[in-house]
């Protein structure tokens, strides 16, 4: 059986005194093998993560292990503290600033820590991601490697995003094989989502032969190459007719998703309605939730776009 091992990387101090660092962890195989990046908690506010990544070092050290596992579990500890989606010091989202500076703002050289001592490390990188407080997500972001990304073990697939300074444009610019998971958030369903990262994680070790067995597959994966976020114009409540059960439900054209209420006046400020012929849905809130104008309500992903992988 290989054992975990830690190391702590610090970063900086801060004004109070406080030490800004970093943890790594490493489980070696008994045989040679790529090394798999294992990271979550970029943005502080996605917990499902931190605990997939945990389960999956057990797992990891428990069987017969072909190469080498690494994981940040948390790579924004401030922004993790505060359940922010932000790192607090500086209000900036760190998965805008990759990959780094370390003569830069203090989430930019938090980022070229991270690229420098982690990401550049790994031979392939899987990254955790979930919704934040309010939104719940089931689905995996694509870049390059489809094979990657569907032993993942999501329903959904879609391309990945091309934010500048995103971690995916990042690895992607060095050549390192990346898929992202975006499952659960809104501290909805938690067990249920851990299972499923940590089932799809197991896949990707047997998928790149680390490990042996037979990947657990879903019966039907749809890679749509067209979705969007639906944002409302309007703040309030959101009275959805989705909740996070009904991920991966399809919707026709102008099929209602949810109505914003104001709160002060109950009357409906808007109406929020699926734009696809067949609309798949990959995050939603919850049926009663606090919205602001401008944050994710859903994203959906079109159907007709979509071929099964």
């Amino acid at each position: 059986m290989s054992r975990i091992t830690s190391t702590v990387v610090p970063i900086s101090t801060l004004a109070n005194g406080a030490v800004l660092q970093l943890h790594l962890h490493e489980v070696v195989g008994s045989r040679g093998g790529p090394t798999l990046g294992l990271l979550a908690g970029v943005n502080g506010d996605q917990t499902n993560g931190v605990e997939i990544v945990r389960r999956a070092l057990e797992a990891a050290q428990n069987h017969r292990l072909h190469g080498r596992v690494l994981a940040l579990p948390v790579a924004n500890p401030h922004a993790y503290q505060m359940l922010s989606r932000h790192l607090p010091i500086d209000a900036t989202n760190l998965n805008r600033v990759f990959p780094g500076n370390q003569d830069g703002w203090m989430a930019e050289q938090l980022a070229h820590a991270v690229y420098t001592r982690f990401v550049s490390q790994c031979d392939v990188l899987l990254a955790f991601h979930s919704g934040g407080s309010f939104e719940t997500t089931d689905y995996t972001y694509v870049f390059d490697d489809l094979p990657l990304a569907k032993a993942l073990g999501s329903e959904l697939l879609v391309p990945g995003p091309t934010y500048v300074g995103s971690l995916g444009v990042a690895a992607r610019s060095d050549g390192i094989p990346l898929a992202v998971s975006e499952l659960g958030g809104g501290q909805q369903r938690p067990a249920a989502f851990i299972a499923k990262g940590l089932r799809g994680t197991m896949n990707v070790m047997k998928h790149l032969g680390m490990r042996e067995g037979e990947m657990v597959l879903p019966p039907t994966q749809l890679f749509a190459t067209e979705y969007r976020a639906l944002r409302p114009h309007h703040g309030g409540i959101l009275l959805s007719r989705f909740g996070s059960r009904q991920l991966g439900a399809r919707v026709a054209r102008g099929g209602e998703l949810g109505r914003v209420i104001s709160p002060y006046t109950f009357e409906q400020l808007e109406s929020i309605v699926a734009p696809y012929g067949s609309s798949i849905l990959g995050l939603s809130r919850e049926r009663v939730a606090h919205i602001e104008s401008g944050n994710y309500a859903y994203m959906v992903a079109d159907a007709g776009s979509a071929t099964k992988v």
